[in-house]
């Protein structure tokens, strides 16, 4: 009974990781997405996320898991070492990405012509 309820528990721990990584792959998805649109993504942002990835990777290291949930947990930690593989190529090319700077004026420029008659000065 007693190693029933192991298995059972951690299934479970398992289970709630599987739910959060869900969750995180998606934003993960969605950070992609906005940087192969060309848009900058606050590095902050990215940051946190492989924090957070990295918080359900250590969950998973506590689980004490035989058989089945065994190769859950493998899989899970797969999950989450390529979720933080895939944020790091999209932070290396977040930075290559240039925001787009759009300058707008109402007014006409004036130029400068500067009289024929001016003399400039050199300074050695």
């Amino acid at each position: 009974m007693r190693r029933n309820a192991k298995i059972q528990s951690a299934h479970r721990a398992i289970s709630d990781i599987s739910m959060e990584l869900d969750k995180l792959a998606e934003q993960v998805s969605t950070i992609d997405k906005i940087i192969s649109s060309g848009k900058n993504v606050p590095e902050v942002q990215i940051t946190i996320l492989v924090e957070m990835l990295m918080r359900q990777a250590i969950k998973l290291e506590s689980i004490s898991a035989e058989g089945d949930a065994s190769a859950q947990k493998s899989l899970q930690g797969k999950r989450v070492q390529k979720c933080v593989e895939t944020l790091d190529v999209l932070k290396r090319s977040n930075a290559k990405v240039k925001p787009v700077v759009v300058v707008t004026t109402t007014k006409k420029w004036e130029t400068f012509d500067p009289p024929s008659t001016t003399t400039w000065e050199y300074f050695d």
